[in-house]
C-alpha cells in the first residue's frame, strides 16, 4: 500500500503546485522581477532615460561620472543640465534608483538665499542653492524604483524645464535665457 500511496501523493503534490504557479500574478513568475518593469521610466535602465528625454525634444547623451555611475549630460528647454544617478550599485554602477536633474549658472542679476528660499516654497520638488561665488544651482529629484510612468516622468521634466525658466526670468536679462517654456510642451 505504502507504494501505491506514495505515488499517488506525489501526483497531487505536483498537481497542487501546478495550479498554485497557474493562479500566480504574471509578474510574480516572469524572469527578471527584481529587475526594471520594461514599461516605465526607470534610473535602472539609462538608456530608456535618454531616450524618453529626446523622445520629448530635448538633446540628451548617456556618458558616466567619475565614479562611474550613469550621467546624462542634456539640453531642457536650452538649460544644460547634468541628469545624476543616485542609489547604484557601488561595484556595477547598474541598478540605480533614482535620478537627480541638475542645472548650474552665474547669474547676471542678483540672486540670493531669500530668493531661493521663496523659490523653494513655490517648487515642491525643486532645491536651489547659492553658491559663495554666486552661481546658482537647481536641482530636482525624482526616485523611480522600477519605473514610473512615462507620461509622469514627461511632468517630471516639463516641472523642471518650468521651474529653470522661473528662476531665468528673474536673473537673466530676456536676450540673455533661454527660450522660455510653451505651456503646450
Amino acid at each position: 500500500m505504502k507504494s501505491v500511496c506514495n505515488p499517488i501523493a506525489r501526483s497531487l503534490s505536483a498537481i497542487a503546485l501546478l495550479a498554485g504557479l497557474a493562479m500566480a500574478p504574471a509578474h510574480a513568475a516572469a524572469p527578471g522581477a527584481d529587475g526594471p518593469r520594461g514599461d516605465g521610466i526607470a534610473a535602472a535602465e539609462p538608456a530608456g532615460v535618454v531616450a524618453a528625454l529626446q523622445a520629448a525634444g530635448h538633446a540628451a547623451v548617456l556618458t558616466q561620472d567619475s565614479s562611474g555611475d550613469p550621467l546624462i549630460k542634456a539640453s531642457i528647454g536650452g538649460w544644460s543640465t547634468q541628469v545624476v544617478f543616485y542609489d547604484c550599485n557601488e561595484i556595477t554602477h547598474a541598478g540605480c534608483q533614482s535620478l537627480q536633474f541638475n542645472a548650474s549658472f552665474i547669474p547676471e542679476k542678483p540672486f540670493d538665499a531669500a530668493a531661493a528660499a521663496a523659490f523653494v516654497r513655490d517648487n515642491r520638488f525643486g532645491a536651489v542653492t547659492v553658491a559663495p561665488d554666486h552661481s546658482v544651482s537647481v536641482t530636482w529629484d525624482v526616485i523611480t524604483g522600477r519605473g514610473i510612468d512615462p507620461s509622469v516622468f514627461s511632468l517630471v521634466v516639463k516641472s523642471y524645464r518650468l521651474a529653470l525658466d522661473t528662476i531665468g526670468s528673474e536673473v537673466f536679462s530676456p536676450a540673455n535665457r533661454p527660450h522660455l517654456a510653451s505651456a503646450a510642451r
